[in-house]
């Protein structure tokens, strides 16, 4: 029987902007301190998608797959979405060391240089840098995500074929009643 390969793309790319869209925010980001509980939440959500749209059982590769292509969705996506935040978050960190220096504790002056001779954006190459190790790490926290997920959701079991009926019993032939 020749069984058809998943899609992959389609439950990745929904789950994977969704993912980095969260892991991309500011303070709702927080959320993959908790071992990358966006990633490895979306990689599961692909997975349930995945095993939605399949007529046979997923495989934990199949869940590997289709986890690991959801982080790096996510990474992208993340990345994307921080490119505005990045002023935001410049602002944010001051505000903290201002506030932090009226309650009398004393800063030291190469962070507040640091933070002060800032443009506030990043430069393209090391927007990759980060794109790629973000990718890295998601796709490894996404492909354990999806296995995860695979566990949970691993679809409907394609029901075996009916056997064929056996054939109707042959009454015993003796010899001819010669009477």
């Amino acid at each position: 029987m020749d069984q058809q390969k998943p899609e992959y793309l389609r439950p990745a790319l929904i789950a994977g902007a969704i993912a980095g869209f969260l892991s991309g925010l500011p303070f709702i980001s927080a959320g993959n301190c908790l071992c990358c509980l966006w990633i490895i939440g979306g990689a599961a959500v692909a997975a349930k998608l995945l095993a939605g749209q399949t007529a046979g059982v997923l495989t934990s590769g199949d869940g590997a797959i289709v986890g690991a292509l959801t982080g790096i969705v996510a990474a992208v996506v993340s990345t994307l979405v921080q490119i505005p935040m990045q002023k935001f978050n410049l602002q944010l960190a001051q505000r903290v060391l201002d506030w932090l220096s009226s309650l009398g504790n004393e800063m030291p002056s190469s962070l507040e240089g640091m933070i002060g001779g800032t443009t506030g954006v990043l430069t393209p190459g090391w927007m990759l840098l980060g794109l790629f190790f973000s990718a890295a790490i998601y796709a490894a926290a996404g492909a354990l995500g999806g296995i995860i997920g695979v566990s949970l959701f691993k679809g409907k079991a394609v029901p075996p074929a009916p056997a064929a009926p056996p054939p109707p019993p042959v009454p015993p032939q003796g010899p001819a009643d010669a009477s």
